[in-house]
């Protein structure tokens, strides 16, 4: 997904595209987070098939919306991220989607590669979008949880414009959508539909809620490495599609619920994006366990699947402006530091 939007009086969204990656690309990039035997060579095509959809994305909304090159300053990229380890010595990120290809073919500077930088200044990589929420969505005297359900889910407390805080809690979609894809031959579970018929297999969700990420302090990243269907028992897969399926949206709506207790965030109003945010059936058992409505970022005027691309334009304009940001290394502890590389076909 990319966009482009105005920093001249606050941030606004100016437009937002959206484009399928092709299934043949999809199923590689699954093959690599499996952690399935490629070969470099696999790897390096990837890399340069992905920097091409991107390049033909940013150019399709370009056209689409009748923009002007001379007033864009740049194109922020996360990249397709296909590794995330975060450990005591060597943690790393790993996205592949070639940022070359693209500051050539469209001839702007392409900012990339921010979650390494924000590994080496001290933190984990993930999540980058706590500021930038605190930029969108501070609303004073009324404290907000920001919660982005994509594969991984994470939340922002946003309550003063000093206090900084965001977390990875648990898988959102990834779990839910791996199995669909790989037992239903389904991209995803419509609403929660088939989810909302079962029941909750209990062995099976205290099994995965005693894992070691929910043992580690806050604030803590991860990835699909680890949580992917390699997680679940032989028997639970055995299980009927409608038990499996309400069995993991219970594990994705505890993980956010707990998180939040176990932080005791107060808060006034929970406001969810990503695309988990379209399964009715999750954002109801979310409501349920923090006995809150939930609202969509639609709400108040912004796709919930733009959110994340708005962050990283954020993001791309503070590296242009070289701008340093803050980095959340623990409780109240900070760093600061400039995230992203820039890549640029002229001078």
């Amino acid at each position: 997904m990319f966009l482009l939007f105005g920093l001249k009086n606050g941030i606004s969204l100016e437009c937002f595209h959206s484009k399928k990656i092709p299934s043949q690309v999809k199923s590689k990039i699954r093959t690599l987070i499996n952690g399935k035997n490629v070969t470099l060579s696999e790897l390096g095509i990837l890399d340069k098939q992905i920097g091409s959809l991107f390049s033909t994305s940013v150019q399709e909304c370009i056209n689409k919306n009748k923009l002007h090159k001379s007033n864009i300053g740049g194109i922020a990229i996360s990249g397709q991220t296909i590794r995330h380890e975060v450990n005591k010595k060597n943690s790393f990120s790993m996205q592949i989607g070639d940022p070359n290809i693209i500051a050539t073919e469209t001839q702007l500077p392409i900012i990339y590669d921010f979650r390494n930088m924000h590994i080496a200044l001290g933190g984990e990589g993930a999540p980058l979008v706590p500021e930038f929420h605190n930029e969108l969505f501070y609303k004073k005297g009324s404290p907000r949880i920001i919660l982005n359900l994509g594969g991984i889910a994470n939340y922002t407390y946003v309550s003063n414009r000093k206090n900084l805080w965001g977390s990875d809690v648990g898988p959102g979609n990834a779990l839910l959508d791996a199995y669909c894809q790989k037992f239903l031959d389904k991209p995803f579970d419509k609403d929660g539909r088939i989810a909302s018929k079962g029941k909750i297999y209990k062995p099976e969700l205290q099994k995965l809620l005693s894992n070691k990420f929910f043992k580690k302090s806050f604030p803590k990243s991860t990835g699909k490495e680890l949580f992917n269907l390699s997680m679940l028992s032989r028997k639970f897969i055995k299980e009927s599609s409608e038990d499996v399926l309400a069995t993991l949206t219970e594990f994705t709506a505890l993980c956010v619920a707990n998180a939040i207790k176990q932080n005791n965030h107060k808060f006034d109003e929970i406001i969810i994006c990503g695309g988990g945010g379209n399964n009715k059936f999750l954002l109801k058992r979310i409501s349920n366990l923090i006995q809150r409505d939930a609202a969509l970022s639609s709400n108040l005027g912004y796709n919930i699947q733009a959110i994340e691309s708005m962050a990283f334009a954020w993001l791309g304009f503070k590296r242009l402006a070289n701008q340093p940001l803050r980095i959340q290394l623990g409780k109240d502890k900070f760093n600061r530091g400039l995230l992203g590389s820039i890549a640029k076909s002229k001078q």
